[in-house]
């Protein structure tokens, strides 16, 4: 009789115990799916969902970082990979190959930065680009100065690409205003021939980036 009542307890533990891990699962099962399905709206680029503003790029851009946060918090860092949740957002948007590459490429960079900046730990700040909003840099070099959303290819050397996640980066609001002034350089070029090849930018502009770095080189090379 004992032992009848010892197993049923030992039975209903086991089975509060099962039921605990399987809805932990599944609600970190759901999370994930929740916050990939969102990653995925925010870096659809077509026709009808891009950004349409400044203000819009840069809310979506402090968005997906948290975004990318918290799925590697879901995941396990072992486990996290931008990779995958490209690869699971391809299927979402409406972005060609070719153009979910480069974002992917950005926002691998974008994600290193966050963290070296420190933001990503935290909790004033997570708060902050949760909401798609500014925060200050927490760590490093660049510790108490606002953190800004800037440009891979500055909006003077062509402002058709400007909106475009692909051509943002993370940096302090001090190297931003910095670059709005810089000449075009060999990553520039290299930028814009990428963005040319995934019919970002232009077939001209990216002639006339070229042309002008070829320029610069030039003048460079004779004052030498």
């Amino acid at each position: 009789m004992i032992a009848d009542y010892f197993w049923k307890i030992i039975f209903i533990a086991l089975a509060i115990i099962g039921f605990t891990y399987w809805k932990d699962w599944r609600d970190k099962s759901k999370a994930y799916e929740s916050y990939v399905a969102e990653f995925a709206e925010l870096m659809d680029h077509s026709e009808n969902a891009k950004p349409f503003n400044d203000d819009e790029a840069v809310t979506r851009m402090y968005r997906a970082i948290y975004l990318l946060r918290k799925i590697e918090e879901n995941k396990g860092s072992e486990k996290f990979s931008i990779d995958q949740i490209f690869e699971e957002a391809q299927e979402a948007t409406n972005n060609t190959q070719i153009v979910n590459n480069l974002l992917r490429d950005a926002f691998r960079q974008n994600y290193t930065k966050a963290k070296e900046y420190g933001v990503l730990d935290n909790e004033d700040a997570m708060s902050s680009i949760m909401d798609g909003t500014s925060t200050s840099i927490i760590s490093g070099p660049w510790s108490g100065e606002e953190l800004a959303v800037g440009h891979y290819i500055s909006p003077d050397i062509n402002d058709t690409i400007s909106l475009h996640l692909a051509n943002r980066l993370l940096v302090p609001q001090s190297v931003k205003l910095a670059m709005q002034f810089a000449d075009i350089t060999i990553d520039v070029k290299e930028r814009a021939g990428r963005l040319k090849r995934a019919d970002i930018l232009d077939v001209g502009a990216c002639d006339s980036i070229e042309q002008q770095y070829d320029t610069l080189r030039e003048l460079a090379t004779r004052n030498n």
